[in-house]
Order: C-alpha cells, then structure tokens, then sequence
C-alpha cells in the first residue's frame, strides 16, 4: 500500500504493510499478537453479507405487505360499489390491516 505525502524520500511514497494489532489478556499480563488483514477482510465481508440478507429480507417484506395490502383495496372498492352501506366497514378492515402490515 502506498502513502503519499511530505515523507522525504526519493519518490515522495512510502510502502507500508497494514497490520492490526488486538490486546488479549493473559494470565498475570497481556499481550498483544498481530491481526491479519485477510482475517479482518473475512470479517468485513461475513459483515456485509449479513446487511446484504437483511435488507433483501426487508425488501421482500416491503412487497409482500405491499401485495397483500391491494387486494383487498381492490376487494374494498369492488364490494362498496356493489353495496355501499357496507363501504365504511370495509374501509375500516382494509385501514386496519394496512396499519398491521405498516407497523
């Protein structure tokens, strides 16, 4: 990896490995052991397949309460035309259920 900046030096870069370093506490002491980047690039990753999962599983709730919540709009607007003194009621399932699946 190469920095650039004021460093002197030939070229005005300087090569520096990444290596993290983690306290684990032994015994009477603790010591400090290198952390290698391939193991922290394993953890970002597992990290973001997990965020990836669930936003999909968010997505797919999204569409399914979506889906779910028209047809019976579509059941609400098809009886209250064929009998309006129910429509209130209907339109009172349907707010009710969409509230369920909103929540």
């Amino acid at each position: 990896m190469n920095y650039q900046g004021g460093y002197p030096s030939s070229d005005g870069c300087i090569d520096v490995e990444y290596t993290e370093v983690i306290l684990v506490p032994h015994g009477p002491g603790s010591h400090l052991l290198p952390r290698c980047p391939a193991t922290v690039m394993g953890e970002v990753m597992e990290q973001a397949m997990v965020l990836v999962t669930h936003n999909r599983c968010q997505a797919l709730l999204a569409k399914s309460g979506l889906e779910h919540t028209a047809a019976p709009s579509m059941m609400e607007q098809q009886l209250a035309s064929m009998t309006p003194q129910g429509a209130e009621r209907y339109r009172e399932i349907v707010d009710a259920y969409a509230q369920k699946a909103a929540n």
